[in-house]
């Protein structure tokens, strides 16, 4: 009598494969996470300093000045334009919230206001944190307007 050779995996074995690639998703979760949350920081910060710097830009090219709003409760902010009315929102990606704003509040929401000549109403900072408590700072450079992100708040 021959012998017939079997192929393939026995139900165990199986078994034991996807219970290590199910250790090996739990033990990668948290750094996955983390990167996802690194990432949405860096880009509710960039995408903040871009909104400041067309809010500049328009305000030098239109005449009219131009707003943003930090809507802090809400988790977003306000873009206005004075000269053609138009206003838009901008949500904060998920995880990432105010952790210090400085610009002066008028109806009860801190805001920045560029004038014609680029010039911002005032200088200011604006913090974003991530549920790490990782932290990017947006800065609005007095007189100048220039606008940067820094990892650390600026010297008084």
């Amino acid at each position: 009598m021959a012998k017939i050779e079997e192929k393939g995996f026995t139900l165990v074995e199986l078994v034991c494969v996807v219970a290590l690639l199910g250790i090996i998703a739990v033990i990668a979760m948290p750094a996955v996470t983390g990167i996802i949350g690194s990432k949405n920081l860096d880009l509710a910060a960039r995408t903040l300093a871009i909104d400041f710097r067309k809010a500049q830009q328009k305000a030098i090219t239109t005449g009219y000045v131009q707003k943003i709003e930090m809507r802090i409760y809400n988790g977003d902010y306000k873009v206005r334009d004075y000269g053609s009315g138009e206003t838009y929102t901008v949500k904060l990606p998920e995880g990432v919230n105010y952790r210090s704003v400085n610009f002066p509040s008028e109806s009860g929401h801190p805001q920045v206001s560029f004038y014609p000549s680029g010039a911002p109403s005032r200088g200011g900072t604006v913090g974003l944190s991530d549920p790490k408590g990782r932290v990017k700072y947006v800065i609005i450079t007095p007189a100048t307007g220039r606008v940067r992100i820094a990892d650390s708040p600026p010297d008084s």
